[in-house]
Parts: C-alpha cells; sequence; structure tokens
C-alpha cells in the first residue's frame, strides 16, 4: 500500500490545507482526498505541484508500506 503523508507534511510545515491550495492552486477539496487517504490515484503533476509548494520531494511525500504494516 502506497500512503501520501500529505497531513505530516502540512503539519511539519504549519501549513493548513487552505494555504496549501494559495500556494499551489489545487482545489481544496482535492487536497482533502489526498489528506485523507481517500485518492485512488495521484498525477505525477499534482505530485510534483505538490513538492513545489511543499519544498519537499516525492519521497518526503510517499510511503511504501506492507498490508500487515497498514
Amino acid at each position: 500500500m502506497i500512503r501520501l503523508k500529505l497531513a505530516e507534511m502540512l503539519a511539519r510545515k504549519r501549513l493548513s490545507i487552505v494555504e496549501l491550495s494559495d500556494r499551489s492552486g489545487i482545489s481544496v477539496r482535492d487536497l482533502e482526498v489526498l489528506r485523507d487517504q481517500q485518492a485512488m490515484a495521484l498525477r505525477l503533476r499534482t505530485l510534483d505541484c505538490l513538492c513545489r509548494s511543499l519544498g519537499c520531494t516525492p519521497g518526503d511525500l510517499l510511503e511504501y508500506a506492507t498490508d500487515e504494516e497498514a
């Protein structure tokens, strides 16, 4: 299972979803879907935009966990 660590990154950067939306141009609703692990897919363009807006790399946002760890 691949998990997006958006909530952790927002907490670390002390940003709200609304602030990230303003920085990235991604809608608040789409960010909430990503944050809440409800997304079934993630476009590379969206991942790039998140990394640019948060000043991080894809490895900072993505985590792989086996089913037992999840």
